[in-house]
């Protein structure tokens, strides 16, 4: 009988599913943003983390970030660190810990792998602290925002008279 119970017992409080309800993330797990943690998000410290992860446009982010997260009040932001509302990335580069799910207010962590089967749901992205929101961000101009390829579109397109231009350029950087 005691085996029985101990059984049930570790069973029962070891298993860990990885999902939480209603709480918020406060811990930043990137070793490189610990001395981050001491900063809280300001107007100052947001415009210093977009210069440091050279996000594109900074001054453009830093208002987007006031627009989406409320002046930095969000729900979203709170319950989850996501200054844009930034969705689960399953495919790219990320540091995101994690989804939020909205319909039930619950947050599960994973790697893509592991998160993939909520793909179809709706779901933001979840960091350990705001400074990965911003370097999330980073991430995603870099695999979306070619700004390499639009410079030299628009220099083929409006610049040169040459019509192999960019093409040009291309076979010069190889």
């Amino acid at each position: 009988m005691f085996a029985l119970f101990f059984f049930a017992f570790i069973f029962l409080f070891t298993f860990e599913d990885f999902s939480f309800t209603k709480n918020h993330i406060t811990e930043c797990k990137d070793p490189m943003l610990q001395i981050h943690l001491s900063q809280p998000l300001t107007d100052e410290n947001l415009k210093r983390e977009l210069n440091t992860q050279n996000v594109i446009c900074a001054e453009q982010v830093y208002a987007q970030v006031h627009i989406e997260s409320a002046n930095m009040t969000s729900f979203l932001y709170q319950k989850t660190n996501n200054l844009v509302g930034m969705r689960y990335p399953f495919k790219r580069k990320t540091c995101a810990i994690g989804l939020f799910l909205p319909e039930s207010d619950t947050i599960i962590y994973g790697t893509q792998k592991e998160l993939r089967k909520y793909s179809t749901q709706n779901h933001y992205a979840v960091y350990s602290c705001w400074q990965d929101c911003v370097k999330d961000y980073k991430f995603w101009q870099d695999e979306y925002f070619k700004i390499a390829e639009r410079y030299l579109s628009f220099l083929g397109a409006r610049y040169a008279e040459d019509a192999e231009y960019a093409k040009k350029i291309k076979g010069m950087l190889k």
